[in-house]
């Protein structure tokens, strides 16, 4: 019988916390020698000095965190660089933390395993992606039925790209054309602003619309392979787990998961407040669409904050009850996130534009790239952006006619502004503010806010507080 893991309570004591056991990541390589082979030393060591890198910064991710000492070391005795290791990263593993290497005074980032390719702003990087093995015979065995006669697309997960020549020359006795897809920064660095610098991503050259072709794709189940499932839509989708050597048709999973993010997008329209969370310090453009997002909000009569809280939990965004959703800007990979444990919706920009635009229909067309996300804004104008004033609109959730609260409309404000009274002579106006009605909304709003009006409380006098710490205060004994 298995047993579900729930999310820890909000208002536990901890306890669960502190008994949990926690796997230590498995060691990959037992010796120098096995590191420098599975973590490409050399060639690291050669970039390194071809950049004249002094102060070097090594990325793992926790998975790969027990070999990172051996790896160091190997790079010490290549290089003239200092080497040190990064490890529980501002935000998610796949994207590089350059701000935590320039707290170092790095000034280049060795990125190890899986990564979601986003482009940098300042430091040049070096991808480490390893070396997974995969059984062609097999793979090839179990797609001939399935995949006979088609075109086929063939991507992978990072530390299988180094398998994809192989396994496309094997498909094309099988399937009528094979594509083969390649990652630009496999085998070269990636230097920002530098003249005919290969960008990170994934690359591919069709000779026919991208729907007549089937997607094969090689690696576990991932974030990965849920972005390339949502963004490129094509006829049909496979994936082959070289792990367990299964073959899945994935055509099921990407509609029930279009559905779930419809879903969010509709109650993302029925929201008045909206969070930004930003979940990327790295990627390029991440602060224009911040921007862009802000003046999106604003158009549509809503009301945004702002927020920087690392990585993503649900503890984290529960903190805020007056926010009725969120968008989170971040990397391709980690912007998808299932908000089902969330106890409010967290969608895309690209979502956020659907839902806030009054005439444009889910085609399912999918954006998670910053640039194409920024084009497709610029072609908006500002009459297709929220809903006709003082006109209700129809939630697909509740089943119930809405009507919007306009934050940001002057006309509308006279009329909205929170009032508080304080006593019988002091009136604060709260003008838009989303914080203060939830805040008056709430039964206990604090010490001092629900004396009843008309009742003069006593002041009270300033005293000393304690001082120390809180291990020892300067009035207890020693």
């Amino acid at each position: 019988m298995s047993q579900v893991n729930n999310p820890v309570a909000i208002d536990n004591d901890g306890s669960a916390v502190l008994e949990r056991n926690v796997e230590p990541s498995k060691q990959l390589a037992h010796t120098v020698a096995e590191a420098v082979e599975l973590y490409d030393v050399d060639r690291t060591a050669a970039h390194i000095a071809e950049g004249g890198y002094s102060r070097v910064a090594l990325q793992f991710p926790d998975e790969l965190l027990a070999d990172s000492t051996l790896v160091s070391a190997a790079l010490q005795e290549r290089t003239e660089a200092r080497v040190f290791i990064l490890a529980d990263t501002s935000y998610g593993s796949c994207c590089v933390d350059e701000v935590a290497a320039e707290h170092y005074a790095a000034d280049a980032v060795v990125h190890y395993g899986r990564t979601c390719l986003s482009l940098t702003t300042r430091l040049p990087v070096v991808y480490v992606f390893g070396r997974d093995a995969v059984d062609v015979a097999d793979l090839c065995a179990q797609c001939e039925s399935e995949l006979q006669g088609s075109r086929v697309l063939l991507v992978s997960d990072v530390q299988y790209a180094h398998a994809l020549e192989d396994i496309g020359k094997a498909l094309r006795g099988i399937c009528k054309e094979v594509v083969v897809s390649r990652i630009a920064v496999q085998d070269c660095a990636y230097v920002p602003g530098a003249e005919d610098a290969a960008e990170p991503g994934r690359l591919w050259e069709l000779e026919h619309p991208i729907g007549e072709y089937t997607m094969l794709y090689v690696g576990e189940e991932s974030l990965t392979l849920t972005n390339l499932l949502v963004t490129q839509r094509c006829q049909s989708a496979f994936s082959y787990a070289p792990q367990t050597r299964t073959l899945r048709a994935e055509s099921a999973r990407v509609n029930r998961h279009l559905s779930r993010r419809y879903h969010m997008v509709q109650r993302a329209r029925d929201a008045n407040v909206v969070g930004i969370v930003v979940g990327t310090l790295a990627a390029v453009r991440y602060q224009s669409v911040v921007d862009a997002l802000k003046q999106l909000i604003r158009r549509a009569g809503k009301k945004f904050y702002v927020f920087v809280v690392g990585k993503l939990n649900v503890a984290k965004l529960a903190n805020f009850p007056e926010i009725e959703a969120y968008v989170l800007v971040a990397c391709p990979e980690n912007s998808l996130v299932d908000s089902k444990d969330f106890y409010q919706p967290v969608v895309t920009p690209y979502e956020l534009l659907l839902a806030l635009s009054r005439s444009h229909e889910w085609t399912g067309d999918y954006i998670t790239d910053f640039h194409a996300f920024l084009n497709e804004l610029d072609q908006r104008t500002d009459d297709d952006v929220g809903d006709e004033e003082d006109v209700p609109h129809f939630s697909l959730v509740t089943g119930t006619l809405r009507q919007a609260r306009r934050y940001n409309d002057p006309r509308a404000s006279s009329s909205r502004d929170v009032t508080v009274q304080s006593g019988s002579t002091e009136i604060a106006q709260y003008m838009g503010s989303a914080g203060a009605e939830h805040l008056l909304a709430r039964a206990f709003r604090g010490l001092g806010h629900d004396d009843q009006e008309g009742e003069d409380s006593e002041p009270m006098l300033a005293v000393d507080g304690l001082s120390g710490i809180a291990s020892k205060y300067t009035h207890e004994t020693k």
